[in-house]
């Protein structure tokens, strides 16, 4: 008896636990998400993809958070079409709007401190900043909300398993909170 058939909500969170947006892009145009989870374990070499176990995984991510995809009415309507760098999903805890502060890695002086005086006013509001684990603005805010004694949240494209050892430790201490799949 063959396999029952992913969910699109389970396949989409299982691709995001492993890889990048851009790293599927070109398989989703051609194939479901649970398409291409199936060929990707299928052709996974070390057998890591084959013990992950989908739908066991997002039952357990969804008692504390939902995992809300491109095909759910509460998508954001600023991501409705932003091509091959489409989030696979975003996990969601509560329905408050989080304010983000984003920016480039190489930023001027004077944007680093702007970035640094807006994600401390932020958090002294009582906000929690928002902000990916880059270096540059996003470090910048995570840091402001640490020294305010507040917390940050990091929102990052693909699994913590696969953040760069080259990423500030500092910045992945301060920080209270990872939502993966994004």
């Amino acid at each position: 008896m063959p396999a029952r058939a992913l969910s699109e909500r389970a396949a989409r969170a299982a691709l995001a636990a492993y890889f990048s947006p851009g790293q599927l892009a070109a398989d989703l145009d051609e194939y479901t998400p649970a398409e291409v989870w199936d060929r990707r374990v299928r052709d996974d070499g070390n057998g890591l993809l084959s013990s992950y176990r989908p739908r066991e995984e997002l039952a357990q991510a969804e008692l504390t958070c939902s995992f809300v995809t491109p095909s759910d009415e509460e998508w954001p309507t600023a991501l409705a079409d932003p091509g091959p760098a489409c989030p696979l999903g975003l996990w969601v805890r509560g329905r408050e709007r989080l304010p983000r502060l984003t920016g480039n890695r190489v930023p001027t002086e004077w944007a680093v401190t702007r970035a640094h005086d807006s994600a401390t006013a932020l958090a002294e509001a009582g906000h929690t900043v928002t902000a990916t684990l880059a270096y540059g603005i996003d470090s910048t805010a995570h840091q402001a909300a640490a020294r305010a004694r507040r917390a940050s949240l990091a929102v990052l494209p693909c699994g913590p398993h696969h953040y760069s050892d080259s990423w500030p430790v500092i910045c992945i201490c301060q920080v209270q909170l990872l939502v993966t799949g994004t």
